[in-house]
C-alpha cells in the first residue's frame, strides 16, 4: 500500500500536479477561472452573422447593398444573391438557415439574433478582403437598418459556447452614445428541458437596464468583478449582449464582458 501510495506521489509529482495542496473545491475553482473569456467591442467591431464557404473556388467574395447579399466565387461571378427584404430571410436568423442550405456555404449568427432585422447587415464592397473561403470566414458588421448606409446605433457581443458547454455571463461594461438600455438575450440554463411550451432562445429577453449617457458604467454593480455568476445559459445557446442609443456611437463607445464555459 505505501509503495503504491509513493507511486501515485510521484505520478502526481512528475505531471506537476500536487493533489494534495488542493481541496476538491479549488480544482473546481481553478478549472473554471481557467476558461475565463473577455470580448471588448466598439462600433467598428460589432458583427452580425459570419459566413463560411468551403467550395472549389479559390474565393468567395461577400457584398452587401441597398437590401441585396451576395457572393461572388470568384470575385465578379455571382453565386448567391439575396433580396434582404424578402418575406422568407428578411431576419437574419432565416438568412443564415437559407443559407446553410445552399452547398458549401456556412452561416453563424455572431452579434445578430434571430429575430433582427436582415437590413441591418453594413453595406459591403466585394473585394479580396470579404473572402469568405479565408480562414475564419467572413463576418459582416452592423448597420442602423435600412437601404442607406448609416453609422450604426447598436454595439453587439455574441457568444456562441463551445459544443456541450454553457455560457455563464459574469459581468459586463459600457459606455453608450447617449442613455440606452444595456440588454442580455438568451436561454437561461433553468429552462433547460422545459415543457411549457415557450420557445426561449436569443430572441429572448433575459435583462434590461438603462445606461447613462457617455457614462462608463458596471453590470451588475459588483466590487468582486469576475468571481460572480450574474447569469448562466442552457447548454449550446447563442448568447447575445446589446447596447444601443439614439445617436451614433463614438470611438470612446464600447462594451465589454467576462463569461466563463462550462
Amino acid at each position: 500500500m505505501k509503495r503504491l501510495l509513493s507511486l501515485t506521489m510521484l505520478i502526481l509529482t512528475i505531471a506537476g500536479v500536487n493533489s494534495f495542496a488542493l481541496s476538491s473545491d479549488d480544482v473546481i475553482v481553478r478549472e473554471y477561472n481557467a476558461k475565463a473569456t473577455a470580448q471588448y467591442v466598439d462600433y467598428n467591431d460589432s458583427t452580425l452573422i459570419n459566413i463560411l464557404y468551403s467550395g472549389s473556388s479559390t474565393e468567395a467574395v461577400v457584398a452587401v447593398s441597398s437590401g441585396l447579399l451576395t457572393t461572388e466565387a470568384p470575385l465578379g461571378t455571382t453565386d448567391l444573391s439575396y433580396d434582404l427584404g424578402y418575406a422568407s430571410y428578411d431576419t437574419l436568423g432565416e438568412l443564415c438557415d437559407v443559407i446553410n442550405l445552399e452547398d458549401d456555404y456556412a452561416c453563424t449568427l455572431t452579434g445578430g439574433k434571430r429575430d433582427d432585422s436582415s437590413l441591418l447587415l453594413d453595406f459591403v464592397t466585394a473585394a479580396a478582403a470579404t473572402d469568405a473561403k479565408a480562414s475564419g470566414g467572413y463576418s459582416i458588421m452592423i448597420d442602423t437598418g435600412g437601404l442607406t448606409e448609416t453609422d450604426p446605433y447598436i454595439m453587439r457581443i455574441g457568444i456562441t459556447p463551445s459544443t456541450g458547454k454553457r455560457v455563464v455571463l459574469k459581468h459586463c461594461s459600457g459606455n453608450i452614445n447617449v442613455a440606452g438600455n444595456l440588454t442580455v438575450y438568451g436561454k437561461l440554463g433553468k429552462y433547460a428541458g422545459s415543457t411549457d411550451g415557450v420557445t426561449r432562445n436569443d430572441t429572448t429577453l433575459n435583462w434590461s437596464q438603462v445606461h447613462a449617457d457617455d457614462t462608463a458604467t458596471n453590470f451588475p454593480n459588483s466590487t468582486t468583478i469576475g468571481n460572480d455568476v450574474w447569469m448562466e445559459f442552457a447548454k449550446d445557446e447563442h448568447v447575445v449582449i446589446s447596447a444601443g442609443s439614439t445617436a451614433a456611437q463614438a470611438s470612446t463607445n464600447y462594451i465589454w464582458c467576462l463569461w466563463n464555459e462550462k
